[in-house]
């Protein structure tokens, strides 16, 4: 009781002490020391600062939410250290230079990932290079010099991306994806940076299996031996089309199993002709297409097996999926967008149904829509696209072709 009430009079008399006479200072100031990655933004976890004088350590203080710690301390000079809550390997920041003084009560710290682990090895440039890992942030890399050196980033948030590098004797690029790293850049450089968008489709489950990994390459001069690679993400994703919703074509009239008549010879329709050469008519008690009259020929389309130019519907759909978009315009864009349908559920169904000897089923409104639909997406009718059909072995446009008849390429009709 006596220590307490003696230790309470001194301190009261140090505070009388101050006021008495004025003194200025009596609170130990305050010292600053701000962790930022490459690009400016504050560290807000994982990280403590360490104040050493005469390498002694004399306080420690983890930063806050805004990366900064605060620290009260004598006047003096102190050098700064950083501990870090996880593995300090995995962190990189420049340690001459760091002190603190009377004169200088602030100070910021950029800190760096490290690359870490054996790397992964890719193939490019006709031979085997060893790519590692960075995050999004600044990551410190070693360099070969004269050599382009690869790092790989795998997205967890879409959104757009811009990837830099600032030292002298260094350029930047981006070469695509690990299963196939191209020769030249994929992206404009400008200013030793360049963006890509990442869309949500690009993204895969919590392990990231499924997602797009960006093969990144530093070239380096003779004398350049180490850069920070600056990963940001500027900005939301350029709209693509992959987020939009499919909307799924579902059949008008369920298909039932189908067996072509024992002995039925199959013609194939001439797509040279002249457009009044063939009628179909549609039979409103079968379902069924019908050359020139309700009760002709019944028309098929192959399912299973191909058409001179087509490949048959089960192969692309097993390879490439059936589709088309919906836009206005001859450009898509966000804008002009309507809608995007997916055939492949309603194709399955017929596909399971057709005579599996011949590969065909009766043409139905349902196929005649999707071949068609699928066949102006794909460009296969439009003479001059990339998606243009009727070539022959050399690439050359087969002549005589009828654009209004073209789709017909893949049907047949049941002769006589």
């Amino acid at each position: 009781m006596k220590i307490m009430k003696k230790l309470s009079s001194l301190l009261l008399a140090a505070a009388l002490l101050c006021g008495v006479l004025g003194l200025v200072g009596c609170s130990a100031p305050a010292y600053k020391v701000r962790v930022v990655d490459a690009m400016g933004n504050p560290y807000t976890t994982g990280v403590i600062v360490c104040f050493k004088q005469n390498g002694a350590q004399v306080a420690m203080q983890p930063i806050d939410e805004t990366g900064v710690a605060t620290k009260e301390l004598d006047k003096g000079n102190y050098d700064v250290e950083l501990m870090f809550t996880g593995d300090a390997a995995d962190y990189y920041y420049e340690k001459e230079g760091l002190t603190l003084s009377a004169d200088k009560m602030e100070l910021d710290v950029v800190l760096s990932h490290a690359v870490a682990g054996e790397g992964q090895t890719l193939f490019a440039q006709s031979k085997e290079h060893k790519a590692y890992n960075v995050a999004t942030g600044g990551t410190f890399v070693t360099l070969k010099p004269g050599e382009r050196n690869y790092f790989l980033f795998t997205p967890t948030t879409a959104g757009t991306y811009e990837f830099s590098v600032k030292e002298a004797g260094t350029t930047i690029g981006y070469y695509g994806a690990p299963h196939y790293v191209q020769e030249a850049s994929v992206a404009e450089v400008k200013d030793n940076a360049f963006t890509v968008s990442v869309n949500a489709g690009m993204i895969g489950g919590a392990d990231a299996s499924g997602t797009t990994v960006l093969v990144i390459g530093v070239d380096a001069d003779a004398n350049t031996t180490n850069c920070i690679l600056r990963v940001q993400r500027i900005g939301d994703p350029a709209w693509s089309i992959a987020d939009e919703p499919w909307s799924v074509y579902t059949a008008k009239t369920a298909p039932k199993a189908y067996t072509l008549p024992a002995g039925a010879k199959l013609a194939k329709f001439d797509v040279t002709a002249a457009t009044d050469a063939y009628k179909l008519v549609l039979n409103d008690k079968d379902g069924f297409y019908h050359l020139n009259t309700a009760d002709g020929p019944l028309v098929l389309m192959y399912l299973g097996e191909k058409g001179q130019y087509i490949t048959d519907y089960k192969t692309i759909l097993d390879k490439t999926g059936v589709v088309k978009y919906f836009y206005e315009g001859d450009t898509l864009t966000k804008e002009n967008f309507e809608k995007k349908e997916n055939y492949g559920t309603c194709l399955l169904q017929y596909i399971e149904c057709m005579d599996e000897e011949a590969g065909v089923y009766p043409l139905t409104e349902d196929l005649k829509y999707i071949l068609q639909q699928n066949g102006d997406h794909q460009g296969w009718w439009e003479k001059g696209s990339n998606g243009y059909l009727f070539k022959d072995a050399d690439g050359n446009d087969v002549p005589g072709i009828n654009a209004e008849l073209a789709w017909l390429d893949i049907c047949c009709y049941i002769e006589g």
